[in-house]
């Protein structure tokens, strides 16, 4: 298989993978800030969240986290060339950076340009709870790095 079709398959896996990942861990935050509250949260209502995330919140986190992987997995390229190494670290913290910068981005859009002062992604109102997000994008570098490798024939 030519370089860049591999390539190619890789940055999909890696955007479809780490969207998912991201909102299927924004959901537990977000269960979790509710648990911690006092709600009582039965395995349908979580079910019901997850399931609700996914369709709902989940393609539109999947195009970001695709447009924060455009710039940041050739960096992290270019940077573990410059380095000789850490291909994989690289590749897994340009995924966790992506969603870092992404929410925040969202959060300065929100408060800058619309004017309102909240914070559009519940699970990321408290820093923890962004990092445990960036985790997901984190896994999506980690596909990306894995799928993207030359292989030995």
């Amino acid at each position: 298989m030519p370089g860049w079709i591999r390539i190619f398959i890789a940055y999909v896996a890696a955007a479809i993978a780490g969207g998912l990942a991201t909102t299927l861990l924004s959901t537990q935050v977000v269960l979790l800030y509710l648990a911690g509250a006092g709600a009582d949260i039965p395995l349908a209502a979580r079910s019901d969240a997850m399931l609700a995330d996914l369709t709902g919140f989940a393609p539109t986190l999947i195009l970001l986290t695709a447009i924060g992987y455009l710039l940041a997995l050739p960096v992290a390229a270019l940077v573990s060339r410059l380095v000789g190494g850490l291909r994989t670290i690289g590749y897994v913290l340009a995924g966790f950076v992506t969603i870092l910068v992404m929410v925040t981005a969202i959060e300065v859009y929100y408060q800058s340009v619309l004017g309102v002062g909240i914070t559009p992604i519940a699970s990321a109102r408290a820093f923890w709870g962004l990092a445990v997000m960036a985790l997901g994008g984190a896994l999506g570098g980690w596909v990306f790095a894995r799928l993207a490798r030359a292989r030995s024939a």
